[in-house]
């Protein structure tokens, strides 16, 4: 093939669900491929798997996925629900980054090596790179690699952003502590929302200066967010490397999740007993 072996595929007969497989083992064996000669496939014999006891630190409001990755293959594995518990796949030998996953934010990377034959037993895995779990003042949203949570959100897999059934993108101001997230817009373009506002009141925090966070999912021709605090306004921040191809037009989130952080300064705030910071 012109492109090398793509696959093995398998056609399964069901009920009308997705085939079974369990943290330990795939219900279709496909252990008869190792016999056929292929040029450069490695069998299962000359493979490993990566097992895990568990991950602390979770979230029982999100998935977790355990991604393994070097130059040359990438393997996934689902974290049980319940435990953190996961087996990858049977994958070839060699050193991989692993990267825990909440929803589709890493949050956690460490390596592995896995040997020929054998299976590599890891120790609980320590979630300490959510985001969600440092000490905010405010936040909006729960940063999951994704715009979860968001108005208009569930809808933009399947829908275009133009679409009549998609909630107005503009949107007036959204007060912390009183406004929602569903009515925060999940999207932003220069000429359609720019400018959101967004009010906030601080107490005792006032005599010092703060970092705000904002996490993108993705952005288009170098987008991205500059911010205004009163009278104070940040400089534009370099843009992080992201996909070059349409991707909310085309039903996609996906690009590479990064965090903008801005540095205010306490000069910044207005220092009344009734305003709130915008």
């Amino acid at each position: 093939m012109r492109f090398g072996l793509q696959g093995p595929y398998v056609l399964a007969f069901t009920d009308g669900g997705a085939p079974a497989r369990s943290l330990t083992h795939d219900v279709i064996d496909t252990s008869w491929v190792d016999g056929l000669g292929l040029a450069g496939w490695v069998g299962r014999g000359g493979r490993g798997r990566v097992a895990g006891v568990g991950i602390s630190g979770r979230s029982t409001d999100h998935a977790y996925t355990v991604g393994f990755a070097n130059t040359f293959a990438q393997y996934w594995a689902k974290a049980d629900a319940a435990t953190g518990h996961f087996v990858s796949p049977y994958m070839l030998p060699g050193t991989y980054k692993l990267t825990v996953y909440k929803d589709e934010l890493a949050v956690q990377t460490t390596s592995v090596t896995v040997t020929a034959g054998k299976t590599t037993a890891l120790h609980t895995l320590k979630i300490t790179a959510d985001p969600s779990r440092t000490t905010a003042i405010w936040r909006i949203g729960d940063w999951t690699g994704t715009p979860a949570g968001f108005k208009n959100a569930s809808l933009m897999t399947t829908m275009h952003p133009s679409d009549a059934r998609a909630r107005p993108w503009a949107t007036g101001v959204h007060t912390v502590g009183s406004s929602s997230p569903a009515d925060f817009p999940c999207y932003q373009w220069a000429d359609i929302n720019n400018k959101l506002k967004i009010r906030f009141r601080l107490t005792q925090q006032l005599a010092s200066g703060h970092t705000l966070n904002i996490g993108i999912t993705t952005a288009f021709a170098n987008g991205r967010p500059r911010i205004r605090v009163n009278d104070w306004v940040s400089t534009v921040p370099a843009p992080t490397k992201e996909p070059t191809t349409r991707s909310l037009t085309g039903g996609s989130h996906r690009g590479n999740n990064h965090t903008y952080s801005y540095a205010i300064p306490a000069s910044a705030w207005t220092k009344s007993a009734t305003a709130y910071q915008s």
